[in-house]
């Protein structure tokens, strides 16, 4: 069995281990440790990292009671050194002790039971047996949270088999023996994670989103430098924008959803000019000799060559309009007569180095090579008897 130094304390960085045993995984050694400082994935809780005699863990496995630390090579025998990557333990820790203060909160604010947790990469996340919370219900719960962390409330980690002295917050997994953790006076939970030794430890505690999941509701959490981290980055974006619209931080968004209001009513009055437009250069396209209009009309978007195929169509013509300019695009209209343009498609585009397809009277497709447009627009007149 492992000696499982991380559970008696979370903030030893280094230590020195004899080697009890090690295989080789085709290419990768299996080491097992008479001790470790290394804590492995459970409950939610991502896997520690670090070096064993200078070589980078690659994975942690739990195999019963035992630790077996995966590495890239060999670490020889004897006594080996152990050194933790402190900054992400004690990320986990802050996460960690964070779920287990909101989830009282949550049980006695809103009777509201913690069904899962995970600490994510950038954000924690706790499922809660309740549909829905209100941006009231948020700011409350957070303020709890805050009070509580604030009120610096020790966490002690103790082991005990006498269930009937214990007032769990949930029952336990596993019988017998358990690993309680324990913030004091608020809240106790068997859990064999790792957590700070006192709740100021967990900093703020900040709700960054909330999301139904089948008929629950998922919490997105950040707390202590996460947190912090967060702040930083939204103050920066804040700071910027006031720079950009001049106004005060709380009038921003009415500014910008008044700005974005005035760029869609201009982005609208611009597409009717440019569709009249349009209009009249296809009526003037379509009032030339010949039954075929070809355009290249390199300014537009697929959209606009549609719109002006349809005006071509529309008159009485048949449509090739295409812009060679990334992302090349093609348009093929039949204004007149009766071929299915399916039927073609294929050795149309194909002469593009293209791929297309659409209706009877419509195709649609990208172009990769157009020294051969001519040739399209030939076999179109041959086909279709203009």
């Amino acid at each position: 069995m492992t000696d499982k130094l991380y559970q008696r304390d979370p903030y030893l960085r280094e230590a020195t281990a004899r080697i009890v045993g090690s295989e080789d995984r085709d290419g990768h050694w299996a080491v097992r440790l008479e001790r470790t400082i290394f804590c492995p994935e459970g409950g939610g809780q991502p896997a520690d990292t670090g070096t064993i005699n200078g070589l980078p863990l690659l994975a942690l496995e739990s195999d019963g009671d035992d630790v077996v630390h995966v590495l890239a090579g060999d670490p020889g025998g004897g006594e080996a050194r152990l050194q933790l990557e402190f900054a992400r333990r004690f990320d986990h820790m802050q996460q960690h002790t964070a779920q287990h203060l909101l989830s009282q909160v949550l049980v006695r604010l809103f009777a509201a039971p913690t069904l899962s947790f995970a600490i994510g990469p950038e954000h924690s996340s706790i499922e809660i047996g309740r549909p829905a919370f209100s941006e009231e219900e948020i700011r409350a719960l957070e303020a709890e949270c805050a009070r509580l962390a604030f009120a610096a409330l020790p966490v002690r980690v103790f082991a005990t088999a006498d269930l009937s002295s214990l007032r769990l917050r949930k029952p336990p997994k596993v019988q017998g023996r358990i690993r309680v953790v324990e913030i004091e006076g608020f809240d106790q939970s068997a859990c064999g994670g790792t957590h700070v030794k006192n709740s100021a430890e967990i900093g703020l505690l900040k709700i960054m989103r909330a999301e139904r999941v089948r008929a629950n509701v998922r919490l997105y959490y950040a707390a202590g430098y996460r947190a912090l981290r967060d702040h930083q980055l939204k103050h920066d974006l804040s700071q910027r924008l006031q720079r950009l619209v001049t106004q005060p931080l709380p009038e921003i968004p009415a500014h910008v959803e008044a700005l974005l209001r005035e760029r869609d009513e201009l982005r609208r009055g611009l597409q009717k000019s440019r569709q009249r437009e349009m209009e009249r250069e296809a009526a003037a396209a379509a009032a030339e000799p010949g039954g075929l209009v070809v355009r290249e009309l390199n300014d537009a978007d697929p959209a606009d060559l549609r719109f002006f195929a349809g005006a071509v169509m529309a008159a009485g013509k048949n449509a090739l309009i295409f812009r060679r300019t990334p992302p090349a695009h093609v348009v093929i209209g039949r204004g007149r007569g009766d071929i299915d343009l399916r039927v073609i498609s294929a050795r149309l585009f194909a002469l593009l180095n293209g791929r297309g397809g659409g209706s009877a009277s419509l195709l649609e497709g990208r172009g990769g090579d157009f020294s051969r447009i001519a040739e399209v627009a030939e076999r179109l007149r041959a086909e279709l008897g203009v």
